[in-house]
């Protein structure tokens, strides 16, 4: 029988590996093994902070929501979700489940229907400050047991790989509008005879 970890899993789950990224061509192998480590942090975080947050009756997604929420009290729905960069659907789901705990109440916009405004109860600056509590005590647990210099150290790294994954997401949405216009372009100068 498979040793389980300090997980609870079994070997077999620990023993799981992203073959996808040991096969990725033009990559090389350190950046890809930073990747692997930082997604497995990833994983762990989320792991972790599912824990926490389900002492308190919540997840992740709805304590990211209060948390918007008490700073931008009164903010529409649809601004909500563009704000949390989440489909208008899910962030829908996410304030029903809030609404029936009572930590939010949505009221319709009075001058447009169309528009509906999210609210936090008393009870959900209740759960805010609960929330804060336990992040701070997973950042004690986490980031804070780490030495200074590390924590300066990661601190620095992970806003170089931020500034990164920024000019990434702009050359990508460059290239998405020289497309666009290309396309756009392209069937109009076709009409005037001119290149495609």
């Amino acid at each position: 029988m498979p040793k389980d970890d300090d997980t609870g899993h079994g070997a077999a789950h620990v023993a799981f590996k992203l073959t996808l990224l040991e096969e990725l061509e033009g990559a090389d192998e350190l950046s890809t093994r930073v990747f692997r480590a930082f997604l497995n942090t990833l994983r762990l975080h989320r792991q972790l902070m599912v824990a926490s947050m389900s002492e308190l009756d919540t997840h992740p997604g709805q304590a990211i929501c209060l948390r918007f929420l008490s700073a931008n009290d009164g903010i529409t729905q649809r601004d909500l979700a563009d704000a949390l960069h989440l489909a208008r659907p899910t962030v829908s789901r996410m304030l029903q489940a809030m609404e029936k705990a009572g930590a939010i109440e949505r009221r319709v916009d009075e001058h447009d229907q169309r528009l509906t405004h999210v609210h936090l109860t008393e009870r959900g600056h209740e759960l805010e400050g609960e929330l804060r509590t336990v992040l701070a005590g997973y950042l004690s647990d986490t980031i804070g047991s780490l030495p200074e210099s590390d924590r300066r150290e990661l601190e620095r790294l992970l806003d170089a790989y931020g500034q990164t994954i920024s000019a990434a997401i702009a050359r990508r949405a460059a290239r998405g509008a020289a497309a666009d216009a290309a396309r756009e372009s392209g069937p109009a100068a076709r009409a005037t005879g001119g290149p495609a």
